[in-house]
């Protein structure tokens, strides 16, 4: 890192070395997909094989409760089908088919949706007049592989959530009416998957983006309400939404409280700071089940959820702050900069944040390889933003079993230290000391994805 390329070389590269390396990194993405889905396949077909009781993964156990809820109308009753029941439709066609295939499905659509978020994240910064550098590009894919990797093991939405996401804010780049109220629509789409979306409101509040915020309110009554009423009847569908609600959402506002001590959140790192709670759980030779504590305070659970929740206040109103002038054009490098911003700050402040959930993070990696790739950053911050890239995709490297080579709890040990948590705080630091560029005129790249 110690020479970067200047933009000319590196933010410019010819067509034809852009393509090849193109091709390479999307033949890598669908051998690790294809391998990732036969795998995915194995594990269910030996589960059923040994009639195992233990789920394969958490699409395991939603393959299992769906057809509960579609045919039997049952209850939502914990936390294990954790979505609201506009996903049943999402769920519903792949129950259609044997568990093993639908395993191997749902991994392989996770490869289109991940080309996608990566294609409409990676025209937001284009659109803000940068083209990222070949070096920023892989760097970024670097970092993001783990996480995406995570969410196709784990069979988890996270992947689901961020499609219409990024779509939504890609749309609302576009700065007319009919941009920011569809993109509004999409971002309400998100919230209804996964509820941590919810802080783009506020985000589009903030800046005064008052037609884009009232799409996302209307899209959460379409997408909550007016969608899954058609598919299951508007009393079904009321039914089911006040149980998850009182099951996923009340909880949490009325008490606050932090439930989930292993994640890769400031409330889950912090949790196991200040309490006496375990960090993780191991088995000794002799099988019993062992607790490892960290703790330096030993707190009471009252006292340090509200002492977690100052610092989310501090750091949140510290955001809020830097981002306090408004972005009068949404094309411009503040707009990259504040949303990368808001989705790192998304995670942090999730007590259930974990290691899948960090796909999220593109955001975050396009706004700073959108810094190394900016002529108008100085050399030095350019240098800065590629080395917290580097930084960032060993730390979350370090996050897959690789860490087992540092002892029988190594990967556990390294969670314990939150190593996405501080990959992501490298990152915000390049953001939060780069040179915002001035309020600047629409910019048109000459090509790109459905330019408008």
């Amino acid at each position: 890192m110690a020479n970067l390329p200047s933009n000319k070389s590196a933010g410019n590269a010819t067509p034809d070395i852009r393509r090849v390396v193109a091709w390479i990194a999307v033949g890598i993405a669908v051998a690790i997909t294809l391998v990732a889905a036969i795998q995915a396949r194995q594990r269910q077909l030996k589960k059923e094989r040994t009639h195992s009781p233990h789920q394969v993964n958490d699409f395991d156990r939603w393959m299992t409760e769906v057809p509960q809820f579609v045919r039997q109308h049952a209850n939502y009753v914990s936390d294990s089908f954790p979505t609201p029941p506009v996903t049943l439709l999402v769920f519903a066609p792949l129950t259609w088919m044997t568990p093993p295939n639908a395993q191997f499905v749902w991994v392989c659509c996770k490869f289109f949706l991940a080309s996608g978020i990566f294609l409409l994240a990676l025209q937001i910064v284009r659109r803000a007049g940068v083209e990222p550098s070949v070096l920023a590009m892989l760097l970024v894919l670097a970092v993001w592989l783990w996480p995406v990797l995570g969410d196709m093991q784990e069979g988890q939405t996270n992947l689901l959530m961020l499609l219409p996401l990024t779509a939504g804010l890609w749309l609302i780049q576009r700065d007319d009416w009919p941009g920011q109220s569809a993109g509004g629509l999409l971002v309400a789409l998100a919230i209804c998957i996964k509820v941590t979306p919810i802080i783009f409101l506020i985000y589009l509040l903030w800046q005064r983006r008052f037609v884009a915020s009232l799409g996302v309110v209307a899209g959460m009554g379409v997408w909550l309400l007016v969608v899954p009423a058609l598919a299951f009847g508007w009393r079904q569908n009321l039914l089911w939404l006040n149980q998850w609600i009182h099951i996923m959402i009340l909880p949490y506002v009325e008490h606050g409280r932090v439930e989930y001590y292993v994640g890769q959140s400031v409330p889950s790192f912090l949790s196991r700071l200040f309490r006496h709670v375990p960090a993780f759980m191991y088995a000794k030779r002799t099988g019993h089940p062992l607790a490892q504590y960290v703790n330096v305070w030993n707190l009471s659970r009252n006292v340090s959820d509200w002492l977690i929740r100052g610092i989310l206040v501090v750091v949140g109103g510290v955001g809020l702050y830097w981002m306090r002038r408004r972005v009068a054009n949404a094309r411009s490098r503040d707009y990259v900069l504040h949303i990368g911003a808001v989705a790192a700050f998304m995670l942090w402040a999730s007590p259930r944040t974990w290691v899948p959930h960090y796909v999220s993070l593109i955001f975050t990696l396009m706004a700073v390889a959108m810094v190394l790739s900016d002529p108008a950053q100085a050399y030095t911050k350019r240098r800065q933003a590629a080395l917290a890239l580097a930084a960032a995709a060993f730390l979350m490297f370090l996050t897959t079993d690789i860490g087992k080579v540092f002892g029988p709890n190594g990967h556990r040990w390294l969670l314990t230290i939150g190593v996405s948590l501080w990959g992501s705080v490298l990152l915000m630091y390049v953001i939060f000391t780069a040179r915002q560029k001035p309020r600047q005129a629409a910019y048109a790249p000459p090509t790109g994805l459905g330019e408008s």
